[in-house]
């Protein structure tokens, strides 16, 4: 999310007290207080602004601390217009505001771009503000925002007038062209403000960013900067992470005289800033381990709290991007953010501004879609309401709202419980495959896939098999988002005689065909794993196809410090995988791929044609039998049904074997699953101990009876 919508205004304050003079200026957000304090002698002068709705008059709260009287003269000027508000000039005695106060009314108009500012003076000179017509050609506007950050990346010293004018130079941008704000935040990360802004921030902490006026507006409008424009480019986002402001950002939420002092407002909005950056950063999954790095989870739950409805909002949607799977039911069940966010998305929808606490549909969606890919919330989102406000926002014309909420469906769908009360109510069925038909791509793919899952496309008997040669190819399935390092290793495949299939131009669901061709027939699937891969049901969706039809597959990691985890974990399992995140040489890793390639799919001429299908009898279901080991047929909980496959059948022996109550736990596992369990205790017994206790909830006695119940499963 950005930041509110603020009115600007300066403030050009002489006080005159026993032959001392003293001018200053400031510029201040609608309703953010200065309550910075300047000291003469053991005495001080305050002043503070109030909070004003946009089209009343902005007036100054006088805070008279001592002295029996002072002189004064003073002008407020809003600087897009040039209306100055009020100017005079008079003495007043201890305690009582001037009479004449600018909270009085105003008085008078001057002529548009009469006054401005420079080093801190109202002057008649050209203002740093950017004057960019509204129309601007893209390249002209970008222009001027690279000059403004290269300025910034060129100060000495960030609290002498010209860090707070670029940051806010900068931050105009974001209102002023609002349809380039995507294009202006990625160059301001690649021309370095991302690193120049956290070493600005990080510089005014050592001085005190509240200790006065000359530091305390350089690091506003540096965190008012940030906040909008992580919000508008996921690359400056991931800059920021990488430049280590997750840990600044957390430093501030968990400041325990920030907590304690939360009532000021100045201090209030740091935290309330600090907080929205981290949301928008924690919308890349890319960056996740920054968060656990520094214990943000930690760090932002007490907010949960908070009586403060924004910041409480602000801390539960960060946690659904950045919890991980074995911190789920602490940080996600206790809290109860799912039943808040699925109430916060039901009140943005009754809302005519279609917003919640300053949250969108679609932004409340996200989260909700991100908290969905732990297959143990579907269920939970579900019966807090959010398929209805899905129908709602499937019903109202916004492609953005309509494309989220269509996303969410699909996540959810992979749960059969979910796709039961999904099919039940045929509205929502009839509106997705009206929205197949859409000319977006985005919404098109979406309804598409969520129907294939929903329908269990997937395990249709009837549903029309590849003609095409078997095991012809390499299949190659990956997000999006790496598709520059996959590509190169598919070149790189490719050179070397492999035959290569993979989406090239981001079809999704509405090619579900196309992909299922492409994986019946594939020799072996390269899965790329990444947080991205697992958070995107169009990958998923690929990934258990592939793991339904037993094809052999290789993981691919393409992302540093990544750890798989859920159902991406699972199918992973004990297997081995090949790293191309960047931590070897590029060589190094395809020389192993090669190696566990072992030629399969290479030099075969052709691969599979779209369009010709042909019914093939089902012979690739799973069966538990293709992974297990003989074991004597007189243990004690021995499966003569030893071709375990569904769900259901699971279920079944989890009750046969007394571990009925497990079955909530495995809800989302079958018979090809419990056969990596089974592998992965034989390959990797610590990690299987752990994921028993930690991920399935088990008890040493549920261990002791689940691993003896395992080996007595038969072929």
């Amino acid at each position: 999310m950005h930041s509110p919508v603020s009115c600007h205004y300066e403030i050009n304050l002489h006080l005159e007290k026993s032959g001392i003079s003293y001018s200053r200026w400031a510029y201040e957000p609608a309703g953010i207080s200065s309550e910075c304090h300047h000291h003469y002698g053991e005495r001080r002068f305050g002043y503070g602004f109030p909070r004003r709705p946009l089209g009343q008059h902005w007036g100054v709260t006088w805070r008279v601390t001592w002295g029996p009287s002072w002189g004064y003269t003073w002008v407020i000027v809003l600087p897009q217009s040039g209306r100055l508000f009020h100017s005079s000039q008079g003495t007043s005695s201890l305690g009582a505001p001037p009479k004449n106060s600018p909270a009085n009314a105003l008085t008078s108009v001057l002529p548009p771009k009469q006054n401005s500012l420079s080093n801190g003076k109202l002057t008649n000179g050209k203002s740093l503000d950017n004057d960019s017509p509204k129309e601007a050609p893209l390249e002209e506007i970008l222009e001027q925002v690279k000059g403004l950050v290269h300025q910034l990346r060129d100060l000495e010293e960030y609290h002498r007038g010209e860090g707070m004018q670029i940051q806010k130079a900068l931050g105009d941008f974001y209102w002023k062209q609002l349809k380039f704000r995507e294009q202006i935040g990625d160059l301001m990360c690649k021309e370095g403000y991302g690193e120049t802004s956290v070493k600005m921030l990080k510089t005014l902490n050592t001085m005190g960013i509240f200790k006065n006026d000359d530091i305390w507006f350089p690091t506003y409008y540096a965190y008012n900067t940030m906040w909008n424009f992580s919000d508008a480019s996921a690359e400056l986002a991931k800059t920021l992470a990488e430049a280590d402001v997750v840990r600044l950002l957390s430093l501030n939420c968990g400041h325990k005289p920030y907590i304690n002092a939360i009532h000021s407002k100045n201090v209030y909005y740091v935290i309330k800033a600090s907080l929205s950056i981290l949301h928008n950063i924690a919308r890349n999954p890319d960056v996740k381990h920054y968060f656990k790095e520094h214990k943000t989870s930690e760090v932002i739950r007490p907010f949960i709290e908070n009586s403060d409805e924004m910041l409480k909002a602000l801390a539960m949607l960060t946690l659904a991007y950045v919890v991980d799977e074995d911190e789920n039911s602490t940080l996600i069940d206790e809290t109860g953010v799912i039943k808040c966010v699925c109430e916060w998305l039901s009140k943005a929808l009754s809302n005519p501004k279609r917003r919640y606490r300053g949250f969108t549909p679609q932004e409340l969606t996200q989260g909700l879609d991100k908290l969905a890919v732990n297959d143990s919330n579907k269920i939970k989102i579900v019966e807090e309401g959010a398929l209805q406000s899905f129908l709602i926002m499937l019903q109202h014309d916004d492609i953005r709202e309509e494309s989220m909420a269509a996303r969410a469906i699909w996540t959810l769908s992979f749960d059969k419980n979910v796709r039961q009360k999904i099919l039940e109510m045929t509205e929502l069925i009839d509106m997705l495959e009206k929205m197949t038909q859409s000319p977006d791509e985005n919404l098109s793919k979406s309804c598409i896939g969520a129907l294939w899952v929903i329908r269990e496309e997937a395990d249709n008997p009837n549903r029309p098999r590849s003609a095409g040669p078997s095991k012809s190819h390499v299949f190659i399935s990956y997000s999006w988002s790496d598709r520059v390092h996959v590509m190169e290793i598919a070149d790189r495949l490719k050179k070397e005689g492999y035959n290569i299939w993979i989406d090239v131009e981001q079809m999704g669901g509405s090619t579900l065909q196309a992909m299922a061709e492409a994986t019946e027939n594939a020799t072996v699937v390269l899965i790329c794993m990444s947080e991205k891969y697992k958070q995107s049901p169009n990958c998923r969706t690929e990934a258990e196809y592939t793991f339904q039809l037993r094809k052999d597959y290789i993981p691919i990691m393409m992302q540093k410090r990544y750890r798989p985890d859920g159902w991406l974990g699972l199918i992973l399992g004990a297997k081995l995988y090949i790293d191309f995140s960047g931590k070897y040489p590029f060589e190094k890793s395809v020389n192993g791929l090669l190696k566990e390639l072992r030629g399969r799919g290479k030099g075969v001429p052709n691969g599979p044609r779209r369009g010709e299908t042909v019914d093939l009898p089902n012979s690739h279901e799973p069966t538990l039998h293709h992974h297990f080991a003989t074991h004597n047929a007189s243990h004690p909980h021995q499966n003569s049904a030893g071709h375990i496959k569904t769900r259901e059948e699971v279920g079944k022996w989890l009750h046969h074997v007394g571990l009925g109550h497990l079955s909530a736990s495995f809800t989302p596992i079958d018979g090809r699953m419990l056969g990596q369990i089974r592998e992965m205790r034989r390959e990797a017994p610590e990690f299987f101990y752990q994921s028993l206790e930690r991920r399935l909830g088990m008890s040493f006695a549920d261990i002791l009876l689940f691993t003896d119940a395992l080996d007595g499963l038969t072929t």
